[in-house]
C-alpha cells in the first residue's frame, strides 16, 4: 500500500527518536548515517504502508539511502532537507538544527556542507518543510488536534511536505491529515539562505 493511501486515517505513532545515540557533540563535524529501515506505518481501520524513518537528531546531518520505499523525517522545526546522488546513489539528508543552541546548530550545517561540497555528489536539492507547507494543511490539522510537520522523500526521490496531528479523538494517536509536493530548491540557491550561514 501506498503512503498516501493513509492520509485522513487514524495511525500509530510514526517517528520515533534515536535514544541510543548518547552524546551527540562526539559525532559533529560529520554526517551520520542514522536510519530505521522497514519501518510499518498502521492504521486503526487496518491499513499499512512501509516506509524507512530518517532520524532527526539536533546537532547533526543525517542521512539514508532512498531505495524504493517512502523516506520519513521530523518532526519538523525548522531544519532543511535534501535530496542529493552520492555516486549515483539517491540519498535523503536532514540538517539537524537546534532551537536554542545556535552552536549545535552551525555543527550541522558544516556537516551538510561537507556532503554538498564532495566532488562525488550531485543533483542536490531541498526545502524547508515548515516554511513550505501550506495554511490549508495545518488549517485542517488543527480541526482535528496539534499540527506537526514531516518531510517524506517518495521511493522515485520526490519531495513532499506532510501533517500529522495528535488526536484529541484518539489519545495516543496520530491523524494523518495529508501531504503536498514540496518546492525543491538547489543548492546553488539555498546556501545563500540566512538561515544556512
Amino acid at each position: 500500500m501506498n503512503i498516501q493511501d493513509l492520509i485522513g486515517e487514524v495511525i500509530d505513532e510514526p517517528i520515533r527518536s534515536n535514544t541510543a545515540i548518547g552524546d551527540v557533540r562526539t559525532l559533529w563535524d560529520r554526517p551520520q548515517l542514522q536510519r530505521l529501515k522497514n519501518q510499518t506505518m498502521r492504521s486503526q481501520s487496518g491499513k499499512i504502508a512501509q516506509y524507512t524513518l530518517l532520524y532527526f537528531i539536533p546537532g547533526l546531518t543525517t542521512y539514508c539511502g532512498i531505495r524504493g520505499t517512502p523516506v520519513l523525517t521530523g518532526y519538523m522545526s525548522g531544519c532543511y532537507l535534501f535530496r542529493f546522488r552520492h555516486n549515483g546513489e539517491l540519498r535523503a539528508a536532514h540538517v539537524g538544527t537546534h532551537d536554542n543552541l545556535t552552536d549545535w546548530s552551525d555543527k550541522a550545517k558544516t556537516a551538510w556542507k561537507w556532503i554538498a561540497n564532495n566532488p562525488q555528489v550531485s543533483d542536490v536539492f531541498g526545502f524547508d518543510p515548515l516554511k513550505d507547507v501550506s495554511l490549508r494543511l495545518l488549517s485542517a490539522a488543527q480541526k482535528v488536534g496539534t499540527p506537526q510537520v514531516v518531510g517524506i522523500w517518495e521511493g522515485n526521490g520526490s519531495a513532499r511536505v506532510a501533517v500529522f496531528a495528535n488526536s484529541h479523538a484518539h489519545l495516543g494517536k496520530k491523524v494523518f491529515v495529508g501531504m503536498e509536493p514540496a518546492p525543491l530548491r538547489p543548492w546553488s540557491s539555498i546556501q545563500n539562505d540566512p538561515k544556512m550561514q
